[in-house]
């Protein structure tokens, strides 16, 4: 079992490269699209979203950067993509930041002794260039990841200055969490009358785990827990996956009122995973 689990963990890290036709393009269609970028319509748009979007919305994008979300350059390209199987956080950046939503059909293969064709629908949406810079220098405050903001910090060229742990709000901690757990983290309920719920988020980035479990405790007085989950292997070497879980129930009272602010309008976007949190919630009452 702990084999195969280290297969699935080494399929799940590699990227997924998207099916091409025998012409060797991308199998692509554009659900929703935006005119190209000129530099009117970009000095338009960032004197627009500099008005509208709040540190929320920033600190909510942080949480998906840090987890799904992909910071690329080279001197020719500067790209900041969120790609997704789930649609509606995607179309909500699509949206956000007006740029195209697409989606395309993704093939990969579980590797080792259990090779496994698998295909799923993704959906994307990319800022290039100019839009890129211009989200990558908002969101860098909220990034806790370092190896995300080392990307950032790249592709922009300099440094931005990180926030503060201690000037972190509450609500911008909740803002980040909700997206970072809908990223790389999941719910479960236990119980046959949903007694329990963990929400946990999972890293091979203990650092990061680290950090956030500090600011969740400083800013939010959650109690959680730490631990190791499993090693597996990938192409680079062993690696150790971490896993921080928040517990929720009866029991640990200081803890409901978190998993009561996630199911507010216009944090948790999949409602696979809301769903999971509303069952407990409603079990509690």
């Amino acid at each position: 079992m702990q084999e195969i689990l280290g297969h699935f963990q080494e399929w799940l890290e590699n990227s997924e490269k998207p099916m091409e036709d025998i012409a060797g393009e991308k199998k692509m269609t554009i659900l929703i699209k935006y005119p190209k970028q000129t530099k009117e319509r970009n000095g338009i748009f960032f004197e627009k979203k500099d008005k509208e979007l709040t540190n929320l919305d920033w600190s909510q994008q942080g949480g998906w950067f840090d987890t799904d979300g992909t910071l690329t350059y080279n001197d020719a390209r500067k790209r900041a993509d969120l790609k997704l199987k789930d649609r509606q956080p995607v179309e909500l950046f699509s949206k956000t930041f007006e740029t195209s939503l697409t989606d395309y059909l993704n093939t990969s293969w579980l590797p080792g002794p259990y090779r496994k064709k698998h295909t799923v629908t993704m959906h994307q949406a990319v800022l290039r260039g100019e839009k890129a810079v211009w989200f990558t220098k908002h969101v860098y405050p909220y990034l806790i990841k370092q190896g995300k903001k080392d990307l950032a910090a790249k592709l922009l060229g300099y440094k931005p200055e990180s926030k503060n742990f201690a000037d972190w709000t509450p609500e911008e901690v909740i803002h980040y969490l909700a997206s970072a757990l809908e990223g790389d983290g999941d719910f479960t309920v236990r119980g046959k009358k949903a007694i329990s719920i963990r929400a946990k988020l999972s890293s091979n980035d203990v650092q990061y785990l680290s950090d956030v479990k500090y600011l969740t405790e400083k800013k939010l007085g959650l109690t959680s827990t730490l631990s190791e989950s499993s090693d597996y292997k990938t192409q680079k070497g062993i690696k150790t996956m971490y896993r921080l879980c928040i517990f929720g129930s009866s029991q640990k009272p200081n803890n409901i009122d978190f998993f009561q602010s996630l199911v507010k309008e216009g944090l948790m976007m999949l409602n696979r995973k809301k769903q999971r949190v509303q069952e407990f919630l409603k079990g509690q009452e």
